[in-house]
């Protein structure tokens, strides 16, 4: 009996390659570009932020104030040139599992989030990712958020 389940698990590790990736399905891809561009924000690496955004990809601010919402649109270029001019540790992170929708090549994430710079809490609000399948690769088309200043969850 002991020699017939050896003979199994040798069968089976010879059919089964080492280098053999884990199947990754595409609504955890899209999840990870997201989560790879807020480390690449992190730690301040430009070229990596960059990498997961496609060259024409759009953002909008729309900031809650005493007056109403505001909005601020910028391109790619120059959102990575906010952030990657920012002194402090920036880290943004969803609060909650977003929500993540996949159709053929688009995706949508969505989801609570809240943002800091060195350690305190500036904003939180709402992501809005929209992503497309470049080849192999998810990239961030648009995305856009609410600023909330106030009353984030502690």
């Amino acid at each position: 009996m002991v020699a017939l389940t050896l003979l199994a698990l040798a069968v089976l590790t010879v059919a089964t390659p080492a280098s053999a990736a884990p199947v990754v399905d595409d609504a955890t891809a899209v999840r990870a570009a997201v989560e790879s561009w807020f480390s690449a924000m992190r730690s301040k690496d430009r070229a990596a932020f960059e990498s997961h955004m496609l060259p024409d990809a759009t953002f909008i601010t729309l900031r809650d104030s005493a007056e109403g919402w505001t909005r601020i649109h910028r391109t790619r270029k120059a959102l990575t040139d906010m952030l990657m001019a920012n002194t402090g540790t920036i880290i943004e992170r969803f609060t909650a599992p977003p929500t993540v929708l996949v159709h053929g090549p688009m995706a949508t994430v969505w989801g609570a989030y809240d943002f800091s710079v060195d350690g305190k809490r500036q904003h939180c609000g709402v992501d809005g990712f929209d992503l497309e399948k470049d080849g192999d690769t998810w990239k961030i088309a648009s995305a856009r958020w609410t600023v909330e200043p106030k009353g984030c969850p502690q």
